[in-house]
């Protein structure tokens, strides 16, 4: 892991000033890290955010060093962009005979060429062949997504690299492996949560980002890394992969929203340092996700011999879901809502915090409550449905026959 050890209470001090660059997100009165907020903190916690932002903008400074230096030595100015692609998974059928052939290991080597220095690497991007000198590790913006956990990136790419390894074990790409891990522990914030960007980028990016399961990505590869799934990782990395999963089970614990005294689900984003929902982009409000907290509540459930925190935050989850669940419709993403005799259980994307409604946004950022409301740019090019909780559920019925709630009333 990349902690400066010149990041001290003194150089943390100075970053006081910096702070403002931290990050705003949209809807709140000032940056989520910004410096007022931070110095309010008690002092333990203030010192350690302030060592974590100190590392993040030397981490940035470090990325960019190293590009300016390609672009000088091209004799350029601003880096090209990286090849546009759909986003990369690891597919069903990259079996162990598929990993043995030279396409994953041509894949392989161009995605040890895209990773930062920092260690992360950028979403939608197309790994058909090595970057370039002077090729940006981000195939949108001047310097956007660089790193991120965003649309299965970092995680997805180390997955790949392990496939890899356990055949062809080239050290090259173990060695890309072990610097995506310290990314994800760097990444990490004082209170085991996970930002989407790192190093820090401001704005919403800057919230503890369950969106699109960016962290909950991030605890399962840390999960197998602990459970020597990856034989490769020495075992000083797999105590750390462990302490940095309990670290980030207990952000999710503190994180999830009570209403009128009852536990329910989890937002989308939340504030990093208060753990209350956040607004992301202007039409993801502050409120309960239908789809973010299943993915959720899933790896919840996988957690082996659950303390009581764990085993209650799973079912008061679950009854939440169970209340929230709408019947009689079907929804075709990119689409509408359609009647359908026998059809559910579909669940919003977002719930108003207090009254279950489900919400809508346009890119104005005003919230709706019907989907017919937004326009169709909105409507047909987001997902405001999903039946992901559905087979969560299944799930759950099995879970808590093993794990019986200590009392009921959750909801």
């Amino acid at each position: 892991m990349f902690l400066p050890s010149w990041a001290s209470r003194r150089g943390a001090v100075a970053l006081l000033a910096l702070l403002p660059l931290a990050g705003r997100a949209a809807g709140q009165e000032g940056p989520l890290l910004g410096a007022s907020r931070i110095a309010a903190l008690p002092a333990a916690e203030r010192d350690a955010w302030l060592r974590y932002l100190e590392a993040s903008r030397h981490n940035r400074e470090r990325d960019r060093a190293a590009m300016d230096a390609e672009l000088r030595a091209a004799g350029r100015e601003r880096p090209t962009p990286a090849p546009a692609g759909p986003g990369f998974v690891v597919e069903q059928n990259m079996t162990e005979v598929w990993f043995r052939g030279e396409e994953a290991r041509r894949t392989a080597d161009a995605l040890v060429s895209f990773q930062t220095p920092t260690g992360g690497w950028s979403k939608r991007v197309e790994f058909q062949r090595p970057r370039r000198p002077g090729e940006s590790w981000a195939s949108e913006g001047d310097w956007s997504w660089i790193g991120t956990l965003d649309n299965d990136a970092t995680t997805e790419e180390m997955r790949f690299l392990a496939g890899v390894i356990r055949v062809h074990g080239d050290p090259r790409h173990r060695d890309s492996f072990l610097r995506g891990f310290d990314y994800l522990l760097v990444s990490q914030c004082p209170n085991g949560c996970w930002p989407q960007v790192y190093p820090l980028a401001g704005s919403y990016h800057d919230a503890v980002t369950y969106n699109d399961d960016a962290m909950v990505h991030a605890l399962q590869l840390l999960r197998s890394i602990a459970h020597d799934e990856y034989g490769f990782v020495p075992e000083e990395g797999r105590r750390r992969a462990a302490t940095a999963v309990e670290r980030g089970i207990g952000c999710v614990l503190a994180s999830q929203v009570m209403v009128g005294g009852r536990k329910t689900v989890w937002g989308a984003q939340h504030d990093p340092l208060t753990l209350v929902p956040v607004r992301g982009r202007a039409y993801e409000h502050a409120a309960l996700s239908g789809r973010e907290s299943a993915a959720i509540l899933d790896f919840l459930m996988r957690i082996e011999s659950p303390g009581p925190a764990v085993v209650e935050a799973v079912h008061a989850a679950a009854a939440w879901f169970r209340k929230t669940a709408i019947y009689g419709y079907t929804y075709e993403p990119r689409g509408e809502l359609a009647a359908g005799e026998g059809a559910g259980p579909l669940w919003a994307r977002f719930y108003e915090i207090g009254t279950n409604r489900p919400i809508f946004s346009d890119r104005d950022g005003v919230i709706r409550y019907d989907l017919r409301e937004i326009g169709e740019e909105r409507r047909r090019g987001y997902r405001w449905y999903s039946d992901e909780a559905a087979s969560t559920l299944r799930r759950y019925d099995t879970w808590a026959r093993l794990h019986p709630a200590a009392s009921a009333g959750h909801g």
